[in-house]
């Protein structure tokens, strides 16, 4: 049986891409914070669900958690054929009125926490002479790895710096034929819209940014209601560990031109211009 480790399955793409992937026959190590966030996988998939308690930023946990699933591999006679790196958060507002530990979360969580988590299972993933069944990386990035919107910045950060990672370590990791695939998404239908807080409860209401950070959540919670659904996301997934050659980067947002390929072509300021239109970015007087 084809195994995969999958950080962050309690909700949205981890949850959908460990349903896919249970209903194809893969066993899924899949890494949740708390045992009750483990729950509903494991009454759904007793037999091809395995759950794994671990924060992303607690290496001494992430190490076990290897040793156990290195040792339930040997077991079963199983093959890690894959690791997902999906577990994030994400952080934003107003740089001015950010401080520093909360770039210092969004830091630890989606690039340390992924740097931690993709050394500790390099060698199950065949990294070392000889392997002769290496695995794949794929790491849930963002099109926000490649466009930098106004207010996420600490969420920016830990997106381009993911994805320039990810390039190096995928070229390194040809010594092995271990490969590393970005998945970038737009807007994705989950958990993390419900638990922002509502505008009149944001903290930087009352700043020189109101009237922007207005614009700004209308625009993005509109979004939201159509929103990527997170089996898209999960298919990917299961289609990447199936094809022996996958693409690098695959990009996954609706109205693809207009979000991802014009801002790409734009000169920037050009792109500064419009965008601060479009957000009611004004200069003070």
């Amino acid at each position: 049986m084809n195994s995969v480790v999958i950080t962050g399955v309690s909700s949205g793409i981890g949850y959908n891409a460990t349903e896919i992937l249970c209903q194809s026959g893969y066993r899924v190590y899949g890494s949740v914070r708390n045992e009750e966030d483990a729950g509903t996988l494991l009454k759904k998939y007793p037999g091809n669900f395995i759950p794994l308690i671990f924060d992303v930023r607690d290496e001494p946990a992430i190490e076990k958690a290897a040793s156990f699933v290195k040792d339930d591999l040997s077991k079963n006679n199983h093959n890690l054929v894959g690791l997902v790196n999906n577990a994030g958060i994400a952080l934003g507002g107003p740089f001015k009125h950010l401080d520093t530990e909360t770039f210092r979360t969004q830091l630890e969580i989606n690039v340390l926490g992924v740097v931690s988590v993709t050394r500790n299972f390099l060698e199950l993933l065949g990294a070392y002479k000889g392997s002769e069944n290496p695995g794949k990386i794929i790491m849930i990035s963002s099109v926000s790895g490649h466009r930098a919107y106004p207010y996420m910045s600490p969420y920016s950060a830990s997106k381009f710096a993911l994805e320039g990672m990810s390039d190096s370590l995928r070229r390194e990791l040809i010594m092995y034929g271990i490969d590393v695939i970005l998945i970038e998404p737009g807007p994705v239908k989950s958990e993390i819209w419900s638990k922002a807080p509502d505008i009149d409860n944001n903290p930087f209401i009352g700043t020189d940014y109101e009237e922007s950070l207005r614009t700004f959540y209308s625009e993005v919670f509109g979004k939201a209601n159509d929103a990527l659904d997170t089996d898209i996301i999960g298919n990917a997934i299961k289609n990447i560990f199936e094809n022996p050659a996958p693409k690098t980067r695959y990009v996954y947002t609706k109205n693809k031109f207009k979000e991802f390929t014009l801002p790409g072509i734009l000169p920037d300021r050009t792109l500064d211009r419009l965008m601060a239109k479009r957000l009611k970015i004004k200069k003070s007087d």
